[in-house]
């Protein structure tokens, strides 16, 4: 559904809701993860797939924590195609999560061949509001839970085809206590619906009025070179009251099982790690930008890996190609123009005159990797400079969710 305008702007009154999944015998075992534009909305108002799933998930994992929202249960989390083949978000923890796949996500080898990695690293697979058809039925072959909506009528040869077949069947939208039994007779073992309970809505007191996107830039930047330097990822993370609160009920959580509680952010850095505290950046970030930022993160990677190889070719310092390659695409992945970041941001003079006028070696270097990527090399640019980079950024990506 897509929202209004109004659900565009106000976007930190955002929220979850969650509905209680049910055993055979009542028993909640489970939860499914709802995105709410307000705390006082009945149904999303989901204006982007993945500009949901991300906001859900941040408050769910980052502000509330899983210890608290659901405990040791299992949680559903709505996961749309572009969601899936986005990689730096695929760092969520396996132990708990099952990744629901809408129903109208478009099928191919891409996709597949995401979800097989997902399989992989230990996560659960669902199919939401499943009817067969051709394009979808590859899809069986990975997944361990199949989500029927009763109300729109019960194929029960497929049911009981499945049911043979080992999967686990689950009947949403069950809302009398005779439609429960009828599903339990076909053979399905999980029921959510209204029979059993309405989606609640969870409450957070959390503020989300993050510092300025200059620090999330520099974080970012930080993150993702090569020589990552703990102690300056802490000091930008401190600075962030929303990020920080993140990071300190993360490594905290349950999930991480630490033995005594963590106050220096150093050791909570540690605890989280490298891999996770990428996701986590990615998610926070896509939960209040442009969610065209999650694929431009890619073509911003592969930039400034390009230029901090012609770096390294030309004798330029490598670090200081990478950032000028990364940030020449913030903007674009951020949503905001190049005057108003460098305002935001202290960047060195020479990547400052780069940025803005293409001048001195970074400012030529730039200029000369955006010729290649419109098919324009200069001579000393190697043909396959933009394959490498790109090449690494996709390694990186899924190196994060490996």
């Amino acid at each position: 559904m897509q929202g209004s305008a109004q659900d565009k702007t106000t976007t930190d009154q955002y929220t979850i809701a969650i509905q209680p999944i049910v055993d055979a015998r009542l028993q909640h075992v489970a939860d499914e993860l709802l995105y709410r534009g307000d705390c006082s909305a009945i149904s999303a108002a989901v204006f982007d797939d993945v500009q949901a799933t991300a906001r859900a998930c941040a408050v769910a994992i980052y502000e509330i924590g899983l210890d608290k929202l659901c405990g040791q249960r299992k949680l559903f989390i709505n996961a749309s195609g572009e969601w899936l083949l986005n990689p730096d978000l695929g760092g969520l923890p396996q132990s708990q999560i099952v990744i629901e796949i809408l129903e109208d996500t478009e099928v191919n080898d891409v996709l597949l061949s995401a979800l097989r990695k997902l399989k992989h690293q230990g996560y659960t697979l669902a199919l939401d509001d499943f009817e067969l058809t051709d394009a979808n039925r590859a899809l069986l072959a990975l997944a361990d839970i199949v989500k029927f909506d009763i109300s729109t009528g019960l194929p029960t040869a497929l049911i009981q085809r499945l049911y043979k077949e080992g999967y686990t069947l689950l009947a949403e939208r069950v809302e009398t206590y005779e439609e429960f039994e009828k599903c339990k007779a076909l053979g399905f073992s999980l029921f959510q619906g209204y029979f059993y309970q309405r989606p609640q809505v969870q409450t957070t007191n959390t503020q989300r009025h993050s510092t300025s996107r200059a620090n999330q830039m520099q974080l970012l930047a930080h993150l993702y070179s090569d020589r990552v330097r703990l102690p300056a990822l802490s000091t930008l993370i401190a600075r962030d009251p929303y990020l920080l609160n993140a990071v300190l009920k993360r490594a905290n959580s349950a999930e991480k099982a630490a033995q005594h509680p963590v106050h220096k952010l150093l050791d909570c850095i540690h605890i989280i790690g490298l891999k996770e505290l990428r996701t986590l950046v990615s998610i926070i970030m896509l939960a209040g930008n442009n969610p065209a930022s999650k694929i431009n993160l890619i073509s911003g990677l592969t930039r400034a890996f390009a230029c901090e190889a012609l770096a390294e070719q030309r004798g330029l310092d490598e670090e200081e190609g990478f950032i000028t390659g990364l940030f020449s695409h913030m903007p674009v992945i951020i949503g905001i123009d190049l005057e108003t970041m460098l305002k935001e941001l202290p960047l060195s003079q020479p990547i400052h005159q780069a940025l803005i006028q293409r001048q001195g070696p970074l400012g030529e270097l730039l200029a000369h990797i955006e010729a290649t990527e419109r098919g324009s090399p200069p001579a000393d640019v190697p043909a396959e400079l933009m394959l490498q980079a790109a090449a690494e950024a996709r390694a990186l990506m899924d190196t994060h969710i490996s």
